[in-house]
């Protein structure tokens, strides 16, 4: 039996609608050709557009890129959640790979593995919110990787020279010295709060371990340059967390009906082995409207 055309009206606006997406040039009867839902093939070249649109939006904001290329993808392996992947055998047995050992620095990266790095950088984002124990950061203003460690050494001096039964009474000027350094170092007028120095070591140390951690997170994260410093000094970190999120649940919503129009999705130019074909307008010309 042969199956006759759809011809409704859904199927109609469906294709003028892929048409306004791929533009004038496109053959949309090869789409139609396929069987699959051209509703679905809208659906999921519009979110081609958005995950574009939100990259640039990151790109733009903080300077870091959520596509990443190659070379960046080679070097974010050494973080384990990205490196170690699930795979299984001819039996059926679940393996762990290492894909730093299983694959070169300039193989593409798949759509699979930017979704890890995004679940990864998510992951991370979240963590440095939970570890923000004070809605109030005094220091970050002023605050860098290369202020940390001499803000330990003042505090850790400080607390030499306080006496049992005199307190600062006897160093008060040398005291004062460290502060005054401490001051030079965190002028901004949200350090105010916390002089001088010697009266607020406790809450300083509390800040200093957390910007210890956002060290230890551009660390690992130097590869995609992600500064967390300046995210919150802009106070722009639930910004980053939410396009993010959004650009992870594109991709989930892509990769999720892949197997419904993936013929459709291969006409279109996108490659799921290779993801800058999500990105790159020359591959994939998505006109959004």
């Amino acid at each position: 039996m042969t199956l006759e055309p759809d011809t409704s009206p859904s199927m109609d606006k469906s294709k003028r609608i892929l048409a306004k997406l791929l533009g004038p040039e496109a053959d949309t009867g090869r789409f139609e050709a396929t069987g699959e839902p051209l509703d679905l093939v809208v659906e999921l070249l519009r979110d081609v557009a958005k995950c574009r649109s939100t990259r640039k939006w990151v790109i733009d904001s903080f300077g870091i890129d959520p596509g990443v290329s190659p070379a960046t993808f080679y070097e974010l392996l050494d973080i384990p959640r990205i490196n170690f992947v699930e795979t299984s055998n001819r039996d059926l047995e679940i393996q762990v790979v290492s894909l730093k050992e299983t694959r070169k620095p300039e193989d593409p990266v798949s759509i699979g593995n930017l979704n890890s790095v995004l679940k990864e950088l998510y992951r991370t984002l979240n963590e440095v919110n939970e570890k923000k124990v004070h809605p109030v950061l005094f220091l970050i203003r002023d605050m860098s990787e290369e202020k940390i460690d001499r803000v330990s050494e003042l505090i850790a001096s400080i607390k030499t020279m306080k006496g049992k039964l005199t307190g600062f009474l006897l160093t008060s000027r040398r005291v004062r010295v460290l502060e005054d350094e401490f001051k030079n170092l965190f002028p901004s007028e949200e350090a105010r709060p916390i002089q001088p120095l010697r009266r607020s070591l406790d809450r300083v140390e509390q800040e200093l371990v957390f910007y210890r951690t956002l060290r230890e997170f551009n660390r690992q994260w130097k590869a995609l340059g992600l500064d967390l410093f300046r995210v919150l000094k802009n106070e722009e970190l639930p910004n980053l967390i939410d396009n993010l999120a959004e650009l992870g649940k594109l991709l989930w919503n892509i990769v999720y009906n892949r197997s419904k129009v993936e013929r459709s999705l291969e006409l279109a130019g996108i490659s799921f082995a290779d993801s800058t074909s999500l990105f790159d307008e020359n591959r994939v010309p998505v006109h959004n409207f």
